[in-house]
Order: C-alpha cells, then sequence, then structure tokens
C-alpha cells in the first residue's frame, strides 16, 4: 500500500512491492517521453518542400535537372538570379533540403542558408568549393578509379604494356589506389606517373616513355588553371600519337575540351544520370530511409563515353562498336 498522508514528519513511509514496481513504470515513462521529445529536437525534420537551384542554363545543368524530375516531380524551382527572393523565402517558408545544380549555386546556397541541409551534384571539386560539413552532401562527378579502368581495357591495344598514369597524389591518390587493386585483379599494369604540378609532367614522364602502351590523365583543375596553354597535355597528347598509344581522360570538368584536343575517350559521369540519383536520395530522406548525415559524398551510379574518332584513326585504334553507339563524339559532327 501507498503510505497514508498523515505520516508523520520523520517517519520513513514503507514501500511494498507492488508500489515500487508502479514508481518505476512511472519514472521509466516519463524518461521514455523526454528522450523522444529530445531526438525530434535534435534530429532535422524534414517537413519543408525541397528547393533546387540550378547555377545556369548550361546544357549539362539541364540534364541533370531533367534527371532529378523523372525522379522526383516535386520541389520548388528557384530563380537563381534572385538571391534575395531566396533569404526573404527561407524566413517565411524553409525548405526541407536544397539541391543545387553546379559549383555556383550550391556554394551560395551554402554560404546564404548553412542551417538547411544541402545536396549538391556537377561540382567538380566540392572540397576546393567549400562544400563540406554535416549539414552538405553530393553526388560527386569522379567516375571510381576501378571502373574507368574496367572500360578503358576494352580500349587498349597491348593489355600486356603498362598504362602510365599521370597524377596529382594531392588530390587523386584514392581514385589510382581503386585502379591498381582493379589492376591486380585483371592481370594489368599501371604505371604511376605523380605530379603535384604541370611542369612536372614532361619531366616524370620522359623517364617511363618506352614502358608505356597507353596514358591515362588524372590532373587536377589547378592544371589547366595554371597553364593556360596547356602545354603539359600537348605534350602528352604528341608523346601518345607518335607512340601510337591511347590517350584517356578522367577529369570531368574539362574532358569535353581534352577530348576535342587529343584524348581518345573518357569515362565521365552521365548528367540526367546524377539528376536521376539525386531524386533518389530526396525521396529517401524524405521517407525516413536513409539519414542526411549518413549520405556525404556518393559516386556516380551513371556514366557515360566522350570519343574522339579523328585521334582513333592517328594511331590506328579500333573504338568497339559498344563504346561508340551511346558516345559523346569530339570534335562534333
Amino acid at each position: 500500500m501507498l503510505p497514508s498522508i498523515g505520516a508523520q514528519a520523520g517517519e520513513r513511509p514503507e514501500f511494498n512491492c507492488e508500489s515500487r514496481f508502479r514508481v518505476s513504470v512511472v519514472r521509466k515513462s516519463r524518461i521514455a517521453v523526454l528522450y523522444g521529445v529530445l531526438s525530434l529536437i535534435s534530429a532535422p525534420v524534414f517537413a519543408g518542400p525541397a528547393w533546387l537551384l540550378k547555377s545556369s542554363n548550361h546544357a549539362a545543368y539541364n540534364e541533370a535537372l531533367s534527371g532529378f524530375r523523372r525522379v522526383y516531380p516535386g520541389g520548388i524551382e528557384i530563380d537563381f538570379g534572385k538571391a534575395q527572393e531566396l533569404l526573404t523565402r527561407s524566413q517565411a517558408e524553409p525548405p526541407s533540403v536544397i539541391v543545387a545544380i553546379g559549383s555556383t549555386a550550391a556554394e551560395t546556397a551554402h554560404e546564404k542558408l548553412p542551417s538547411i541541409p544541402l545536396i549538391f551534384m556537377m561540382v567538380p571539386d566540392p572540397v576546393r568549393s567549400g562544400l563540406t560539413g554535416a549539414n552538405v552532401a553530393g553526388i560527386s562527378m569522379d567516375v571510381p578509379g576501378d571502373v574507368q579502368l574496367a572500360g578503358f581495357q576494352d580500349l587498349l591495344p597491348d593489355p600486356q604494356k603498362r598504362v602510365a598514369i599521370v597524377f596529382n597524389p594531392a588530390k587523386s591518390s584514392s581514385l589510382v589506389a581503386q585502379a591498381q587493386a582493379e589492376a591486380a585483379r585483371r592481370g594489368l599494369f599501371l604505371e604511376l606517373v605523380p605530379a603535384e604540378s604541370s611542369e612536372q609532367v614532361r619531366l616524370r614522364f620522359t623517364f617511363i616513355r618506352p614502358l608505356v602502351g597507353a596514358i591515362w590523365i588524372v590532373p587536377d583543375e589547378s592544371f589547366l588553371a595554371n597553364d593556360r596553354s596547356m602545354t603539359w597535355f600537348k605534350f602528352l597528347a604528341n608523346e601518345a600519337t607518335s607512340a601510337r598509344v591511347p590517350l584517356f581522360l578522367s577529369i570531368n570538368a574539362f574532358s569535353t575540351l581534352l577530348s576535342q584536343e587529343g584524348a581518345l575517350a573518357a569515362l565521365v559521369a552521365d548528367p540526367a544520370g546524377m539528376g536521376e540519383q539525386c531524386g533518389e536520395l530526396v525521396k529517401d530522406i524524405e521517407s525516413g530511409k536513409v539519414k542526411f548525415e549518413t549520405i556525404h559524398l556518393k559516386p556516380p551510379q551513371s556514366f557515360g563515353w566522350e570519343v574522339n574518332p579523328a585521334t582513333a584513326d592517328k594511331i590506328g585504334a579500333k573504338v568497339p562498336e559498344s563504346v561508340l553507339k551511346s558516345a559523346k563524339i569530339y570534335p562534333r559532327r
């Protein structure tokens, strides 16, 4: 029985087992309610609409948006040119998440509305753009190294010769590690050519020139930013043509430009596929299937070829029909 209301001061009330059980249940219930309230306060609540922000009307950005819309027809498109409207609307009706297409849109959203979860796509170098943190996620433009090597294998004239991979270790070490693991599985051989600047490319490559049967370039964007004349690339393109070996690319931001300048082929992320992948992510977030903080940077799931047939003719390479039928051809016919 519970102690009587009239128990004398200083007397220790007596509790039986039944009373102890009731107090325990009440206490646990209160604790459970408290934890439930705290979890609602601390966890992101995706109740508002998704916003879509696009850097420009660039064809690739429009492809990404179309892919996103095929999967996720909802959301509100915000005109990128109306930055003040972006801030005003965020106060009146805050979005659940912002989907940004392109670096400029992503950087603007992250700077102006840092408290709102952001998912970006079509951003070549997210770290350089400052797109990091617990409230930021995205679809990478970097095709995994193992996927690229598997694709390039069909274009190798002599799989027994080494593939020279020119890369900046400060940026692309993880991609190269993926390629090395895949090369071991496929019986291929990679010759690493680390270069921290465009000036080092010629020096490092000269030492291994006689060994290679293909050249694979994985430079960072600074190579082109610091060398507008592309001396380093023209040197490698000439070496590849002289030796009649294929020159491959895995740089998304400038792959089209370099494909026109003499590379044989590039395997790049497909903008429409990235849009579809991003749309699925937003749906999974809203349904609670995926927690935003677990997304981070996802590799692209859809890829496409860029091919230069004129380069193929110069080096006597035969590009498989399976590659050509879906490839973007450069220079454009």
